[in-house]
């Protein structure tokens, strides 16, 4: 037997241990940070924020999902239920257009400010875009025009922890072009995109409860 031959047999086996250790050792490694974080709150948790490369100030919640990603994914692009996520804030939500690159334009009739104030618009939800391993994320702008607000973003991100368990991340931008303090739409988004988030947990799950995460 050839040097050569004995150099590719050693390689190949090495590849193929590296097939079988892998996995092992991504499983030791250290706990997923954000999981961790849910997990210990026992809820779904909120905060504001400016996200890196914004300006404004947004909503973010996330929450933990005993479902795959697939499922939860199913639930966020189903726009027509938007409003049953929380009835006394979304008005109506159905889809009013869609685009060649799958896109789909969805109108939304909002309640904000405890009420007081109705605002509408259109926004677009791109296709789901894939940015690493595990994670997708589906946006949604307003349609410049079409509405009574400055602006509208939706941020939805989704990332695979395993085959049967999904973090769900939402940041929500809504700029109402009134006067209102910050500190009320703080709140107001902030509260929303823990109600979106707990909507989606809820049907991608087929229950409320918050199951203790394994990882």
């Amino acid at each position: 037997m050839t040097w050569v031959r004995v150099t590719r047999q050693v390689v190949a086996w090495f590849a193929w241990l590296a097939v079988i250790v892998a996995p092992s050792f991504a499983h030791a490694g250290a706990p997923d940070a954000d999981a961790s974080r849910i997990a210990a709150a026992g809820r779904s948790v909120e905060w504001n924020w400016t996200p890196p490369g914004q300006s404004d100030r947004y909503g973010h919640a996330e929450t933990l999902i005993n479902a795959p990603v697939g499922a939860v994914r199913a639930q966020v692009l189903d726009f027509r239920r938007y409003r049953e996520m929380l009835p006394e804030k979304f008005k109506s939500s159905r889809v009013v257009g869609h685009e060649p690159d799958g896109s789909a334009d969805v109108y939304l009739q909002i309640a904000v400010l405890h009420g007081m104030v109705m605002l509408w618009d259109v926004t677009r939800f791109g296709p789901v875009q894939r940015t690493s391993t595990g994670v997708e994320v589906v946006e949604g702008r307003m349609v410049p025009g079409k509405g009574n607000i400055d602006a509208l973003n939706v941020v939805w991100t989704m990332r695979a922890l395993d085959a049967e368990w999904t973090l769900l991340k939402c940041d929500l931008l809504l700029k109402p072009g009134l006067p209102a303090p910050q500190s009320a739409i703080d709140e107001e988004l902030r509260d929303s995109a823990r109600y979106a988030v707990d909507a989606i947990h809820d049907r991608a799950q087929g229950s409320a409860s918050f199951v203790p995460w394994p990882g």
